[in-house]
């Protein structure tokens, strides 16, 4: 059901064929821009303007993390499950990302990139989900990353202008109020375990050294395989567009930084 909704990005050196490509699979790869976290926040000016309306500093992707999580334990022997980047913004999360390789492993570290409009469209044609893929776009559950911007709004989303918005975060849950908390709760786990269904049949693909993966937050989930070399390094940077639900009226950061709720 959703073994053909895993992508593998076009390779180019082209932009306005990695912009073409951006536009129609939701994710491309570029080859190549550099390492350096000034390098990829001006590729992403170069690809995005003059429709980038913020493009914040960069932040490093690493074993552990750094402003996003508390390093309590490796995560490199870990998949990553496949998800919505800056949901710490809440509704403003950002539009599009970058994830420019500094430093690759070499065992290990494909990312995994399932197109979440595709999961969405199969969940509506199954008459047994049918009903879960339509409340996603009618229920409001939260979907507030704690102590982060509030969302209490609908998985699947407008922009406002005709573009579709999904997402999928670790803490989606109902709200308290909700008409039917249990059907909300039933719905969460249909669009999680679709996404994990998908994951794990989906191919991978490998970042090298210099190459910089460019994807519609809006609409893929990635994630990521284990690895061995904890030298392992990206820049992660994301990018706000004029076709964004809007900029958060806060400092950016390409992480969690400044997305507290005080």
């Amino acid at each position: 059901m959703f073994e053909e909704c895993g992508i593998v990005p076009k390779r180019t050196s082209d932009l306005a064929e990695a912009r073409t490509a951006l536009r129609e699979k939701g994710a491309v790869i570029f080859q190549e821009i550099g390492g350096t976290e000034v390098e990829a926040r001006e590729f992403a000016h170069l690809f995005f303007e003059p429709a980038a309306k913020a493009i914040p500093q960069g932040a490093r992707v690493f074993e552990g993390g750094e402003h996003d999580i508390t390093r309590v334990k490796a995560t490199n022997t870990l998949r990553t499950p496949c998800h919505t980047d800056g949901f710490a913004y809440g509704d403003l999360y950002p539009d599009f990302l970058l994830l420019s390789c500094v430093t690759a492993s070499p065992s290990g570290g494909e990312s995994i990139l399932v197109d979440g409009y595709s999961i969405h469209r199969a969940l509506a044609a199954n008459p047994e989900t049918a009903w879960a893929a339509e409340r996603m776009t009618t229920a409001a559950i939260d979907q507030t990353e704690r102590g982060m911007q509030t969302a209490v709004s609908t998985i699947v989303m407008n922009n406002g202008s005709g573009r579709k918005m999904i997402r999928k975060t670790i803490e989606q849950r109902p709200v308290p109020q909700s008409e039917d908390f249990d059907l909300d709760r039933q719905m969460i786990k249909i669009w999680h375990d679709a996404i994990e269904q998908a994951s794990l049949t989906a191919p991978t693909c490998k970042l090298a050294s210099g190459e910089v993966l460019l994807l519609d937050n809006y609409r893929m989930l990635h994630g990521r395989m284990p690895y061995e070399d904890l030298n392992r390094m990206l820049w992660r940077v994301w990018v706000w567009t004029d076709e964004a639900l809007g900029v958060p009226s806060l400092p950016l950061a390409s992480d969690t930084r400044f997305a507290n709720a005080t």
